[in-house]
């Protein structure tokens, strides 16, 4: 059975953004991103405002073990803006050289220069990186394995334990004309349709 590593990222800052951000209040995002081959797994952060903006925004990722070595992790720096967000800059890391940087399995913080989209240096990201035990995914209902279902809590002994998170078979399904401005779909619509309140 495949087992996966789960690694936590937290995207903390920016600082030095002053050659692409000639407004203060500009209000930057970050795109998070592991690529391997033509798998894709995003999340992003909020935005923030200014040209060191912060973000202090956790993300987790189940990382397959046998990819560790052809898995890159991408943030891309976007301006979000009211005609169309645009990119500022990116960093890239391999996975395998923050395993490697960091194998105490402890939480690391790492500064990386953010380069433009013309490979210029424009600024400083800081993040930190915490690889946690090899874990087994959980698996759905076709018995194939979900590593996005896995969720982790402290046992006694304060050791990371995963788990599924929990479904709701038992749960009642909608119903009708239970809340307020509620009608029942089975009720015949009146001649001439209904009237418009005044």
């Amino acid at each position: 059975m495949e087992s996966y590593r789960p690694l936590d990222i937290t995207v903390i800052s920016a600082t030095g953004l002053n050659h692409f951000l000639f407004f203060l209040r500009m209000r930057v995002y970050v795109v998070v991103s592991l690529l391997n081959g033509n798998s894709v797994v995003e999340k992003k952060t909020h935005a923030s405002n200014g040209r060191n903006p912060k973000w202090n925004h956790r993300i987790k990722f189940p990382i397959e073990e046998k990819a560790i070595h052809t898995t890159t992790l991408l943030f891309v720096l976007r301006q979000q803006r009211v005609c169309g967000d645009r990119d500022i800059g990116e960093v890239s890391i391999p996975v395998s050289e923050l395993l490697e940087s960091n194998p105490s399995g402890s939480e690391h913080v790492v500064d990386y220069q953010v380069q433009s989209m013309r490979g210029t240096s424009i600024g400083t990201f800081t993040f930190s990186h915490q690889f946690r035990e090899k874990v087994s995914p959980a698996r759905d209902a076709t018995g194939s394995p979900n590593p996005s279902a896995m969720t982790y809590t402290n046992n006694q002994q304060g050791i990371p334990v995963y788990h599924q998170s929990p479904g709701y078979p038992n749960y009642p399904a909608p119903q009708y004309g239970t809340g307020v401005g509620w009608y029942n779909p089975t009720t015949p619509v009146p001649p001439g349709g209904y009237p418009y309140p005044p």
